[in-house]
């Protein structure tokens, strides 16, 4: 018996100490991002979290930081077109975080307001404000956007997140968190040797794809050359058509879902910018689902205008086909347009000095 102690011992101390120098390699090669008050989910590849759900999920806790904040949600072409890097110098009292995940529809940026709001307390929840970005990609519901053979039916990806290692389990109820928001920066810490193991791993075969010509990966020289050709165009309507679940409507659980959102959000004390993000013209006029979304969507703005702390951005002007990379994402030089509007709506809604909105720190002024 005590052999087999003796052993038990051993072989303990031995994974503990490899654990422990696993964990010291990768803050040194990776370091933790600085705790500055902002997460830029576009940033991503760079960091140890390597996907844009992964960063939201684990990176989150940086916003807890009592700073006023522009927070954007929403699908990629909210990361590609409202880029932090490109609003932030504009902005003049506010930090800036891009938490805009591709594939999102209303649920899952419900589900990431959520786990914003999980690390900030009332006082500091009241400094956020949330700039939701639309368009009619967006409006279908989880069980047919995310239906892959890989996941529970349903479970977006910020779900995936939750249970891959362990933060939270799921019930007949949904998730149920196992590890609390306030030991989320320890929780993180503790996996860190497990998400250098899988960062080696994803940096490996993304090698293995540019040495083989099947990397998906773009750079910004490539997206601004990019010219879409009448096939890829008629195979991005087939995909859309496949992916919306229905011939030629919105879903109206998500459109319910967007407005519950939006007036929690008021009712909290925040603010809240809708923006409609434009697409091209091509893919507008030729979508079955472009009507029904300007419809629902002229709907919610009528519910909440007039209320202080809501607005509405409109940029169906910039629609010009070469402009966009693909059926739905900005050209670099478009995103500078993109972001420029939307700080001239920011700037007075976040800056106007309203006593209601507790000042930020001297570090809060223009953020550079």
């Amino acid at each position: 018996m005590k052999l087999i102690l003796k052993q038990a011992a051993l072989t303990f101390v031995s994974f503990a100490t490899l654990y422990l120098i696993v964990l010291g390699v990768s803050f040194a090669v990776l370091p933790a991002p600085a705790q500055n008050g902002v997460l830029d989910a576009q940033a991503a590849g760079g960091t140890l979290y390597m996907t844009s759900p992964k960063y939201v999920f684990l990176g989150r806790g940086t916003l807890s930081s009592a700073d006023r904040k522009v927070i954007m949600v929403g699908a990629s072409n909210i990361g590609n077109g409202f880029r932090a890097t490109m609003v932030q110098p504009l902005m003049l009292c506010s930090k800036v975080s891009n938490l805009g995940v591709g594939g999102t529809n209303i649920s899952q940026v419900n589900q990431i307001i959520d786990l914003v709001h999980e690390v900030q307390d009332g006082a500091t929840r009241k400094l956020n404000t949330f700039v939701i970005g639309v368009w009619y990609g967006m409006f279908v519901d989880s069980e047919v956007r995310y239906n892959d053979a890989d996941r529970n039916r349903g479970d977006t990806d910020i779900d995936i997140e939750r249970y891959r290692y362990g933060f939270a389990r799921r019930t007949a109820n949904g998730s149920v968190n196992v590890v609390p928001a306030r030991w989320l920066d320890a929780g993180v810490a503790a996996i860190r040797p497990i998400l250098l193991l899988e960062k080696a791993a994803r940096t490996m075969r993304s090698m293995a794809d540019r040495l083989t010509g099947r990397s998906r990966d773009h750079t910004d020289a490539e997206r601004e050359a990019a010219v879409m050709t009448d096939k890829q165009k008629q195979d991005a309507l087939v995909y859309w058509l496949q992916g919306m679940g229905s011939n030629d409507q919105i879903s109206q659980e998500q459109v319910a879902l967007l407005i519950r959102t939006v007036d929690r959000l008021l009712n909290a004390g925040e603010q809240v910018v809708l923006a409609d993000l434009p697409i091209p013209a091509w893919h507008r006029d030729a979508s079955p689902y472009y009507p029904a979304y300007q419809e629902a969507l002229q709907a919610i703005v009528q519910q909440f205008d007039g209320r202080r702390a809501f607005k509405f951005m409109r940029m169906s002007d910039l629609d010009g086909n070469e402009d966009y990379s693909d059926e739905v994402h900005a050209k670099p030089h478009l995103a500078k347009v993109w972001s420029a509007r939307l700080v001239e709506i920011l700037n007075p809604l976040v800056c106007n000095g309203d006593s209601e909105r507790s000042p930020i720190a001297s570090s809060g002024s223009v953020v550079r």
